[in-house]
Order: C-alpha cells, then structure tokens, then sequence
C-alpha cells in the first residue's frame, strides 16, 4: 500500500524475512527505495505535467539500482479535447489491474504479487460529445516491462528480484546433467523499442453513475519474449549453449465493460479477449520473421506459446469512511494448455478465482489491510496482509505478510510456493 500523496518524495527502508527457502534467492536483501510524484494535473491549466516513478538501491548486491516510472507525460488542454504525451496508465479495463493481468498497462514488478501497474508510451487523443467518451492512442515508441529484471552474467542468468522463474541451468544429455551456458545475441535497441501502437476506447454513460464501454488495441506485449538456439560444446567448454534472442511480439487486446454505482458501492463488469497471434500492416521485418523461432534436440527444447485468451470478470468496490471492502472474480473462458515449466512462456495466472479484500480506516494515521485470492480450479490460495501506521504526515511504518499456496505444479505460482515472506518498512516524507 504506497503512502505516497501528491507533489511529494517518499523514502522507505524496506527488510524482508524468509519464511520458507524459496527455488530462486537472489543477492539484494535489504534496500532503499526513493518515490516521487508530481501534482496532480490541474484541470484548469492549459498545459500541465504529471509524473511518478521509483528508484531502488539494493544493498548486498553491489548497491544496484532498480527503477520504475510508472507515468510520465505532458498534458494539453484544447477547447474541446485533451492530449496527453508520455507514459500513461490506460484506463480501459480497469478489472486487469486486481489480478496483475499486464495486458493493457505493464506491471512495475518490484515483488510477486504488487498490482502496481505501469503506463503505455504514445500519444492519447480525449475527446467527450454529450454522453460519449472517446480516447485514441497512437505511438512508435515502446518501452517494455523491465521488472523484474534479468541479467546474464559468466554464462548464469541471475536477477535483482527473488521473484523470478529462471531457466534451467542444467539439461540432461545420454544420462548426464550437462551445465547450460546462456548468452544475449546482438541486437539493435532501435529494434526494440521502435514499435508501433494504436488503440482506441469509447465509453457511453446513461447517466452520472453508470455506462458501457469497449475498447480495441494493438501494441506489443509489455515483456519482451526470449526465445533462443542452442548447441552443445563438447569441445571447448563442455557445455549446451544457450543463445537468447530479446524479441517483440505484438497483441490484439478486446475488451468490453458495464458499470454502475449504487450509493457508495461501485460495480463493475466485462470480457476481454487476447490474441497474440494478430498483425496489423507490416512489422519490423526483423521480428516478424525471426519471433517465432523454435529449437528441437534430444538434449534441448525450445517452443514458445502464442496462445489466445479470454476472461470474464467482476468487481465491486464498497467505499466507506472507516472500511474498504472489494470483491473480484475472473472466469478463463479460453482453453489453456500451456504448462509452466517452459522458462519462454509462461500459462495463465488465474483461470477460475475469487478474490476479496478489506482494509480498516482506524483514524487518520492506522490502518489494517487483507486479502485473499483462490483459485477453484488449481487451488491456488495467496494471502496478503499488512499494518501501516502514519505518523503525522511524517513517518510512515508498516508490516507485512505474504502467504502462497498452490499445490499443482502446473500452476502459474508453483514455480513460488515457498516464497511466503514477512517484510517491514519505515520511511519519511520530504
């Protein structure tokens, strides 16, 4: 739960504690993390600016950095229309961000389950005529999701975060482990990040609580693929090799949402639909034709998945002075067959889940926060709680506890099950 208010930095000094041994634990332990953000965009101002971003210094590891920017644009005000110029979280399907989706905006991906989300880079054209609503993006150029991070460092892949399926290090060749050596190939960031997007969203309102709205979006996927060759060196470095190749594959993204507030009490609706698989005019040829690349041995798959997806989901959202209560559900509505022991793509979070969540107002300066997610068809049960204190607008202090059960193996948390972790935090304002 970020303290952070507007126009104002924010510096916490955050410890975690394992409960468990995790399959992955990386050097970093304990860290610094600065936040910032901006005012808020004056609705009055012709022209304004909105930002806010993280920066992260771990200190085991080097005293590496770690950094986020979650929004960052330029905001213009026409007689009767607004554009917006920047990094911009999306407001089109807002159900995606409980159940960190990333297939709109991106996911910050400082820990396993934060839901914090990060925007999409272009230019957004806003325009309202009577009871319509309509947003136009149009961008090339992409930034993709950074966080968590990996790097490769003598042949091992190793990451900042603790919450980070890694490939394997070994494979198995005539009944004997053989280490795996990995590598980027070269490539062109110019390659990267010039990528087109175009997205549009139109939303009516019958009247001041309630309305439809529906939304279409090409635009590549926040995390880059890594798809790669491989050899065996039996020669020189007695090792499979294991080149990677940083890749962009574009998606289709549908959706289609009702809401309506009764009171205090905030519903709210909708299908989404995405296809990985879409094109639109000419990509860079580059990555057209090398994103699909697969590799076949007998000592080494790779096979990437570009499976298409479509949920149903739900929320609703009672606001009161003292309590916040919250209640989502999301449906899997597609056949998924992609397993989760393939490091180059992943199977689906959720495919049948309740969530609900309360948080207790005390006073100005306490609260407590739960939550909890299962999921009817893997078993999945994940459990966050955390006590923050605030301390005159000054200090702020919390703790912290994470709980994941997932009992199948061919779940999306399996590869996490012994990631529980108690985390504490102090941090002041300035």
């Amino acid at each position: 739960m970020n303290p952070l208010r507007a126009h104002e930095g924010f510096v916490t000094y955050e410890k975690y504690y394992r409960l468990n041994k995790p399959l992955y634990r990386s050097n970093s332990g304990d860290l610094l993390n600065f936040s910032y953000e901006t005012a808020p965009i004056d609705p009055k101002r012709e022209i304004d600016f909105f930002a806010t971003g993280d920066l992260r210094l771990y200190f085991q590891d080097n005293n590496a950095l770690n950094y986020s920017l979650q929004e960052g644009y330029l905001h213009y005000k026409g007689y009767s229309y607004q554009v917006d110029v920047g990094r911009k979280i999306l407001d089109w399907n807002q159900n995606e961000k409980y159940w960190s989706l990333g297939y709109l905006n991106a996911l910050q991906g400082f820990t396993l389950l934060s839901t914090e989300e990060e925007g999409v880079t272009g230019a957004i054209f806003s325009k309202e005529i009577g009871p319509f609503e309509f947003d136009v993006l149009l961008s090339y150029l992409f930034i993709p999701q950074i966080n968590p991070s990996i790097d490769i460092k003598n042949g091992e892949v190793k990451s900042k975060s603790d919450w980070v399926r890694l490939p394997p290090k070994k494979t198995v060749i005539n009944g004997t482990e053989v280490p795996i050596y990995y590598k980027i190939s070269d490539y062109k960031v110019s390659n990267i990040v010039l990528q087109k997007s175009l997205g549009g969203n139109i939303r009516y309102k019958w009247n001041e609580k309630g309305g439809i709205s529906a939304f279409a979006i090409y635009k590549p996927e926040n995390k880059l693929r890594a798809n790669a060759s491989a050899y065996y060196d039996n020669i020189v470095l007695n090792k499979v090799v294991v080149e990677a190749d940083p890749t962009v594959n574009h998606h289709a993204y549908y959706g289609l949402q009702v809401f309506q507030a009764f009171g205090d009490l905030h519903t709210r609706g909708g299908l989404s639909y995405v296809d990985p698989n879409a094109r639109l005019g000419k990509d860079i040829p580059l990555y057209s034709s090398e994103s699909r690349k697969t590799f076949t041995s007998d000592f080494f798959t790779i096979n990437p998945r570009y499976e298409k997806e479509a949920y149903a989901h739900m929320s609703a959202n009672l606001d009161r002075k003292s309590y916040l209560l919250s209640l989502n559900y999301i449906h899997l509505l597609s056949k998924n067959v992609r397993a989760s022991d393939d490091f180059f793509s992943d199977t689906v979070k959720w495919k049948r889940a309740l969530g609900g969540g309360v948080t207790f107002i005390f006073n100005d300066s306490f609260k407590f926060a739960f939550d909890l997610k299962y999921d009817f068809a893997r078993f999945d049960n994940i459990v966050k709680s955390e006590i923050t204190y605030n301390f005159r607008n000054q200090v702020h202090v919390s703790l912290g506890l994470e709980v994941l059960k997932a009992p199948q193996d061919t779940s999306y948390w399996s590869y996490y099950r012994a990631d529980d972790i108690l985390y504490s935090s102090i941090g002041v304002f300035f």
